[in-house]
């Protein structure tokens, strides 16, 4: 599936008996049987039998070009400046993000386990809001005296946002990240009322790192 969702030209197809897992990212290009693998090559052999089908889905509708313009803005909010490329293992992909002091990472939630690691640049920190209530921040770099890591893993389900420290006279931080290929690319941003209320100490910081809405 993430050999698929990385490969436009790609189809998938399923057999499974049961059970049928196609990701809504390549449901337009994947097609599934709920049987056995006999009972569905004896029906696409002879045309004959009655098979439980699922897919091709019907694909997204195009965007237009002002949507694609206003999808770039908001996109700029959480990855100011970016660029993606294929990852070492298959169906990975890398984003390489840079960030500036006016240009920060707003507080977004990652759907998916992410691993983050720090590129070049000035120092970056990362605040986590986790779903247990805890927050913390991570200083990605190379400087072990101020407590720098030069990676981590970000849980599912975590809120974060990411600045630069702008302590080395770089002017930018350059981060790392892994994302699956199968990832559906939603970007959840949450209420900053509900998100202060969880974490009052850090109110001052959530609606500075906050995007407006």
């Amino acid at each position: 599936m993430q050999l698929v969702a990385s490969n436009s030209h790609a189809r998938y197809i399923t057999i499974n008996k049961g059970e049928l897992l196609i990701p809504d990212i390549i449901g337009d290009r994947s097609i599934g049987f709920s049987s056995s693998i006999k009972d569905a090559f004896d029906a696409l052999l002879t045309g004959k039998g009655h098979l439980q089908v699922q897919g091709p889905a019907k694909a997204a509708p195009k965007l237009t070009p002002a949507q694609q313009a206003e999808q770039e803005k908001m996109l700029k909010q959480f990855y100011p400046s970016y660029m993606v490329d294929r990852g070492i293992r298959p169906g990975e992909l890398t984003m390489y993000m840079t960030i500036d002091k006016s240009h920060p990472s707003h507080l977004h939630m990652i759907q998916d386990g992410q691993s983050l690691m720090y590129s070049l640049g000035d120092a970056a920190i990362v605040h986590c809001f986790t779903q247990d209530g805890q927050y913390h921040a991570v200083r990605l770099g190379l400087d072990k005296t101020k407590k720098e890591v030069h990676g981590f893993y970000v849980n599912a389900g975590t809120f974060i946002a990411i600045e630069t420290a702008d302590d080395s006279g770089a002017g930018f931080s350059q981060v790392s990240a892994g994302i699956s290929g199968n990832a559906s690319g939603e970007i959840l941003v949450p209420r900053v009322d509900q998100l202060t209320k969880l974490f009052p100490n850090q109110k001052g910081l959530i609606r500075r790192l906050s995007v407006e809405q």
